[in-house]
């Protein structure tokens, strides 16, 4: 077994330390910062994050008397990682858990403006659902993440029809949607590019 696999979610100060970094991937911490965005100990965020970067998930950096770590996106299992905690936390995880209320969801997905927080223009989009949504459960579902997250959220909706129907006329925005990097919520994600 791979010495990184066994660093990985053994403890809740590891979930708590992966979490703050995957979520605010261009924020540099300091370990006192660390212990108080997740509220642990000291003793016990410094091991982890010591752990984490022996075997490279973060990097660090030493700026006058304080050490600065950063998530490193080379990671092997980077991509991995971002899946898993985009949909256990904030946006991906309020959705997962009330798709039911929200309506009848074909697929959703959370794009890379979201999940690495690039954004390109203001007319970037977070999530993209296709289905038959009800607006007002979704709007506060949005609503309580951006609450919680402190963090706006663009989001598109589409009936079934109309994003195939965009998606044979190879509509630029569909298009870049389905090749881009994302994080699937809802639905098969091979499917929704083939279908």
């Amino acid at each position: 077994m791979r010495k990184d696999l066994e660093y990985l979610f053994i403890s809740k100060v590891r979930i708590g330390v992966l979490k703050l970094f995957l979520m605010h991937q261009d924020v540099p911490y300091f370990l006192r910062e660390v212990v108080r965005q997740i509220r642990e100990e000291v003793n016990a965020v410094r091991r982890e994050l010591i752990r984490l970067e022996e075997i490279g998930f973060v990097k660090s950096e030493a700026k006058g008397n304080k050490i600065y770590y950063t998530i490193n996106t080379s990671y092997v299992f980077y991509p991995e990682l971002v899946r898993i905690i985009f949909k256990s936390f904030g946006l991906g995880a309020e959705i997962i858990r009330n798709d039911k209320n929200i309506g009848n969801i074909k697929y959703c997905f959370l794009t890379s403006s979201y999940t690495r927080g690039i954004k390109n223009s203001e007319s970037d989009v977070d999530l993209i659902i296709v289905g038959d949504v009800d607006m007002p459960k979704l709007d506060e579902s949005i609503q309580r993440t951006e609450k919680d997250t402190e963090r706006q959220v663009n989001y598109t909706v589409l009936k079934p029809f109309e994003f195939e129907i965009r998606k044979k006329r190879k509509d630029p925005f569909i298009i870049q949607a389905l090749l881009g990097s994302k994080v699937m919520l809802i639905g098969d994600e091979d499917e929704m590019i083939v279908e």
